[in-house]
């Protein structure tokens, strides 16, 4: 009796032991080979192409970690889509995150913390490697939210086979005549709107108008006041764009027919000149038009004048299941490793690792890229609309009316000022 005892106590203990090591081999298996990662952006079918080259070299260096290919998200939703997503916990473990959003993920605590794991030894990119003035919105009294994916400091587009279909003087005509300021701007979209075309499409939107704004020397805020109410320099460039809207030579992008965006117009041939980052490239390529670069033009005595830096960050899901690995990728995607791999060739973007900027000076793309450069070191990122949760929307609404033309620009203005001293009152309560 003690012996059949024994013999079952074994059996029982081995079939312990064996569930076990069944158990541990499954955790290994799902801390490793088996852990997949779900990654979503938003962009264009181009851009998912570059981004594509990094997530493929993470996967081929890291067989415990898999990451599925991109998640695509229109623009138009991206914000909103995945907010409903992190409520529903149904959202990707990584995902990008626009300054302008990165705030009220920061304040409902759907994103993690970055700084333990980027000191530590896990982390493929620290914290001195990128530029200081970069975290914009990500930083939150010291502490970081989402890694610097890359850069993408703000330039006009001009397509040359409109410019020379117009018979118009081209921007860097002007430029190399150290005369690409407003008057010329004025002009040439002047010419265009008479060759039929658009000149330029202006976004209804804050940062947009910020570039403006410091074109002309001016400002909006100063550590954290808004003083453009006080500001003539600020009260000039509104009063610019609003005589460029209503000439016809600026046309507002909330004005143009649904799924009819500026870099649509642009391929199409419709308008010569649009604002935006090197995220516009891998598409205008792909469809062959015919395109450089120009800096923003200034109104000042500086041949350049800062325009703004847009920033994105790629931030790691508070809920995800997988939370070292998911750390582990985006601080791979933002290394050096990742930027290089992504930006090498026609890129999207402009790094934000120090010392990549052979990326952009030896890129075939243009004649001019290393102008993407040039705005890089003189530009800034935007931070005071953006560190308040909810002001960039609320500042928009306000752009929308003006570029209407439902608001003068005192109106303008005024509610500016009114809104944005009341959320920042609000947001230190």
């Amino acid at each position: 009796m003690k012996k059949t005892i024994v013999v079952m106590i074994v059996l029982l203990f081995s079939i312990g032991l064996a569930a076990c090591s069944n158990e541990e081999k499954s955790s290994n298996q799902n801390n490793g080979k088996q852990v997949e990662l779900t990654f979503a952006t938003w962009g264009s079918p181009a851009e998912f192409e570059v981004l594509q080259k990094a997530v493929d070299k993470f996967n081929e260096e890291h067989e415990d970690i898999h990451v599925k290919d991109i998640i695509g998200i229109p623009w138009a939703n991206y914000n909103q889509t995945i907010t409903t997503r992190l409520q529903g916990g149904e959202a990707p473990d990584v995902f990008y995150v626009n300054g302008q959003n990165i705030s009220n993920l920061i304040e409902t605590k759907s994103i993690l913390p970055i700084n333990d794991f980027m000191e530590s030894s896990e982390s493929y990119v620290k914290v001195d490697e990128y530029p200081k003035d970069i975290w914009g919105p990500s930083d939150k009294d010291g502490i970081k939210y989402g890694f610097s994916v890359d850069s993408n400091p703000i330039v006009m587009y001009y397509n040359k086979k409109v410019f020379e279909e117009a018979g118009v003087k081209t921007p860097q005509e002007y430029f190399d005549e150290g005369k690409w300021n407003w008057d010329a701007m004025e002009e040439v979209t002047s010419q265009l709107v008479e060759a039929g075309k658009y000149g330029f499409v202006q976004d209804p939107a804050h940062n947009a108008m910020l570039n403006w704004v410091w074109a002309n020397g001016g400002e909006f805020a100063v550590d954290g006041e808004v003083v453009v109410q006080n500001d003539p320099k600020a009260k000039e460039a509104f009063e610019f764009v609003n005589k460029m809207i209503e000439s016809g030579n600026f046309v507002s992008g909330g004005t143009l027919p649904e799924g009819q965006g500026s870099d649509a117009m642009f391929m199409s041939n419709q308008v010569g000149m649009i604002g935006g980052g090197r995220w516009y490239s891998p598409g205008f390529k792909e469809a062959n038009v015919e395109y450089d670069y120009i800096p923003w033009p200034s109104n000042t005595e500086n041949k350049l004048e800062p325009a703004e830096i847009a920033t994105a960050f790629l931030s790691v899901n508070s809920d995800t299941e997988h939370k070292e690995a998911a750390l582990k990728f985006a601080s791979y995607y933002s290394s050096e490793i990742g930027q290089e791999v992504r930006l090498k060739g026609q890129g999207n973007a402009v790094p934000s690792v120090l010392g990549l900027d052979h990326l952009i000076t030896d890129s075939p793309e243009t004649e001019h890229a290393k102008y993407l450069l040039d705005a890089r070191n003189i530009g800034r990122v935007v931070d005071f609309a953006v560190s308040i949760p909810g002001l960039n929307d609320e500042l928009n609404s306000i752009y929308q009316l003006f570029m209407l033309g439902d608001l003068t620009v005192d109106e303008t203005i005024n509610q500016l000022t009114e809104t944005s001293q009341k959320m920042v009152a609000e947001n230190k309560e």
